[in-house]
């Protein structure tokens, strides 16, 4: 199960670098439309603020928590079952790689579950 540890932790790590890399975007493509703004929409900017801190937040947070899971998890913390498990469950709405990996992921913490002791 060792094998399965591992290979769920680099999915993880590689997920949350996708949300990082997707939050970057948003910040560069935010900040090239404030830059693009004429001047008679001089108020226009705070909603483009607000929103953009709408997504880059979320996409943010989410990316650091895949990551320090993957690290928990490899590393067999208790906590990180449970992060894992609403992970699991939340990316198995992502359609089709969330769920394969959502899916994989549950069967690995009930088999890392059952097995826990014999390893």
């Amino acid at each position: 199960m060792s094998k399965h540890i591992r290979i769920i932790s680099t999915i993880l790590v590689v997920l949350g670098a996708i949300y990082l890399i997707a939050a970057g975007f948003f910040a560069i493509f935010g900040l090239l439309a404030l830059n693009n703004q004429s001047e008679i929409a001089d108020t226009a900017w705070l909603p483009t603020l607000f929103t953009g801190g709408l997504i880059l937040l979320p996409l943010t947070a989410i990316g650091v928590v895949h990551i320090a899971t993957a690290k928990a998890f490899r590393q067999g913390k208790n906590w990180s079952r449970a992060a894992l498990w609403i992970l699991s469950i939340v990316n198995l709405g992502s359609i089709p790689i969330g769920t394969a990996f959502g899916g994989y992921a549950i069967w690995v913490l009930i088999r890392t579950k059952e097995f826990q002791g014999n390893e």
